[in-house]
């Protein structure tokens, strides 16, 4: 697969669908308003627009109802990187929707067999994540950011329509294009959410989703050790020299899953405040690729060679392959009880899983399943308080593998919020980490013990000055890294690690300035190479102009991190690990934007990593060999769109009435 350099705006039959299908949405209202309508006597004036906050549920609990909103001061606007809009940025390997891990250390949740490769899953979207509009309005909202040319674009795009009769349509939409400014590091990723809500009568919700991830990158290796920059030689990233120059080296990601989710309620009606007994059934069946090749059958890997070191077993090119199917199956029993519609004051439910995989990693097939009891509890008796928790128990070959989650959450009225939260599992070992075959060689092959992690939490939160800290520490026994050598490795003494991170954002009448510090530590510093602290902030002015008709936000976001040791990436295995040849010293990367809302409509301008208007020497390393970019550009526009709720002559406006509450219509 090669991705060339030109190439058509859609060159996914698919996602050119979908495109079409969003645009037609998006202007239908309009072609709608434009059509002749025969005046009468009995005409009657439009109603006034509904300006009622827009709300959205997700499939797995429609009887909760979440605020979408809809405001300039959402940094995730302007920080258009999904890596960047990370309370503390991720770490990539500099070019926008590469390879991505974080850099303040986390746990994610996990239950089960996994593969063990999450470097797309920044960009990628779940059935989990589509959200379905509690409206009877229809409602689109479209994002596109470009950098220095049209091969550095991304977009985002949602839309929501409810058909007479309740039946909700919801579309979820993004892409990235970037060319990047070094040879050989293209990224091209495609995520796609379609989903349909069902209501049958007052007791029945039906959810069918469709969603398609396909991540594309091109690897380079990196730039050459010894590299240096803003000497005369030097005329610019595309002229630096690649450790994989051969343009051969492809990285290839598929995940498609479609999903069906019914909820049928038994007894009650949390409408009028009653407890509510319920059966939910889901069902899906998913299909995921991974895949890395260099070279061919006729040339070889040829320069390529030296970057893979030991993992190059055949001269004529390598190549590491994995297929899994799966489909999952649960059922739980669930009762709950809504003092207030789309806030439930208690919930409890059990339930089974069972899970059927048939992996194919090259050249071995082979079929399992697992089986978890699962359970949550929730307890929100006022706005002050709330407790959630939710487990999950191996049973038959899972047996000693679990999951228990909590979170809880206290109102002190003016004098804050504090919050607590908790996560201790055991899980098997990732795949990857277990066994590579590569070129259909076996590589390796680990009989690694399980491992346990448990991870605490507490902050304290006062949002009248905008403060929180955050305590945490993990505790990881049987901890899986990957070494100097790129090779899977477990250490048997425990890792720890302390964290800190406080946020306080000042407002000075129309001058901001967001905070955000972090720090952290290790007891095994030799296995984990991360930045002990972190500094993130933003200085600018906001307010409104044009008498009032504009919100305008204009200044600098400022980042900085302590000397570490990046880790370096290995395409072949997806993964990240140690290095201790590069070190990078700390680097003030600096960016200067302009952003502006008129009504639904915001535009933001960015210049990116100022100190090479007047340093060309230094640069900054997230990831060994693979610099962040030189300054450049960045422009991005969103718009959303939403018709005027009026109902037409025969036509349906409730909003799905199923088991969710119904539309409200204030705060």
């Amino acid at each position: 697969m090669h991705l060339p350099v030109a190439q058509h705006v859609c060159p996914d039959n698919w996602a050119c669908k979908a495109l079409r299908i969003l645009f037609f949405c998006c202007f239908l209202p309009v072609l709608k308003a434009q059509q002749p309508v025969q005046a009468s006597a009995t005409t009657v004036r439009p109603a006034a627009i509904d300006t009622s906050p827009l709300f959205y549920t997700l499939a797995l609990s429609p009887e909760r109802e979440h605020p979408a909103d809809d405001t300039l001061a959402d940094k995730n606007f302007r920080f258009y990187d999904p890596a960047r809009q990370k309370v503390v940025d991720w770490g990539t390997l500099g070019n926008l929707g590469t390879p991505a891990r974080p850099l303040f250390f986390e746990t994610m949740a996990r239950q089960g067999f996994d593969v063990g490769v999450h470097n797309f899953d920044l960009y990628n979207l779940q059935p989990s994540d589509l959200r379905f509009y509690r409206n009877s309005r229809s409602f689109s909202d479209v994002f596109f950011s470009q950098g220095r040319t049209q091969l550095e674009g991304m977009m985002n795009a949602r839309l929501a329509h409810t058909f007479s009769g309740g039946t909700n349509f919801s579309l979820d939409y993004r892409t990235i294009n970037n060319l990047g400014q070094y040879r050989y590091q293209r990224s091209k990723h495609n995520a796609l959410l379609l989903g349909l809500w069902i209501p049958v009568g007052e007791r029945y919700d039906g959810f069918l989703i469709f969603s398609k991830n396909v991540n594309r990158q091109q690897d380079n290796g990196g730039i050459v050790a010894g590299t240096v920059f803003g000497t005369g030689d030097f005329t610019g990233p595309i002229n630096a020299e690649v450790n994989l120059p051969e343009l051969k080296a492809y990285t290839r990601h598929d995940d498609q899953t479609l999903q069906w989710t019914q909820h049928l309620r038994f007894a009650g009606n949390e409408k009028e405040g009653k407890r509510v007994l319920r059966a939910t059934h889901t069902i899906d069946w998913r299909r995921q690729n991974w895949k890395f090749y260099d070279g061919d059958d006729t040339e070889g890997v040829q320069a390529d060679s030296t970057f893979f070191d030991t993992f190059l077993v055949d001269y004529r090119g390598i190549r590491n392959y994995i297929a899994l199917n799966r489909i999952d199956n649960s059922f739980t029993l669930n009762t709950f009880k809504s003092k207030k519609q789309g806030k439930p004051s208690d919930e409890l439910s059990v339930g089974i899983m069972h899970s059927y995989f048939n992996l194919r990693q090259e050249p071995e097939k082979t079929a399992f399943s697992n089986v978890f009891l699962t359970g949550q509890l929730g307890i929100t008796p006022s706005d002050g308080f709330a407790f959630t928790a939710d487990a999950a128990l191996g049973v038959l070959k899972n047996i000693g593998e679990y999951r228990i989650a909590g979170k809880l959450e206290l109102g002190l009225g003016k004098a804050g919020i504090l919050k607590a939260s908790v996560l201790s599992q055991r899980y098997p070992v990732p795949l990857i980490a277990r066994q590579l075959f590569v070129s259909q060689r076996s590589f390796w092959s680990n009989s690694f013990e399980k491992p346990l992690e448990n991870t605490l939490a507490g902050s304290y939160a006062l949002p009248l000055i905008g403060f929180e800290a955050t305590i945490k520490t993990h505790l990881i026994n049987n901890y899986i890294y990957y070494n100097q050598q790129g090779l899977a490795s477990q250490t048997t003494s425990p890792l720890q690690v302390a964290q800190l991170l406080i946020t306080e954002n000042i407002r000075l009448g129309a001058l901001r300035f967001d905070n955000t510090v972090a720090l952290q530590r290790f007891n095994r510093s030799d296995i984990v190479h991360l930045p002990d602290w972190f500094s993130k902030n933003s200085l600018y002015f906001s307010g409104k102009i044009f008498k009032k008709h504009m919100l305008l936000e204009t200044g600098v976001d400022f980042r900085i991190n302590s000397e570490f040791q990046p880790d370096a990436y290995q395409p072949l295995t997806w993964q990240f690990h140690l290095q201790d040849s590069t070190t990078q010293k700390p680097y003030t990367w600096l960016d200067a934007f302009l952003s502006f809302k008129v009504q639904t409509f915001r535009f933001f301008f960015r210049y990116e990593n100022l100190q090479t208007l007047w340093n060309k020497t230094d640069v900054f390393y997230q990831t060994a060999s693979h610099p962040q970019p030189f300054g450049a550009i960045r422009l991005g526009i969103s718009w959303r769109f939403m018709d005027s709720n009026v109902a037409e002559p025969g036509a349906n406006p409730e909003a799905p009435t199923g088991i969710g509450p119904a539309p409200q219509r204030s705060n």
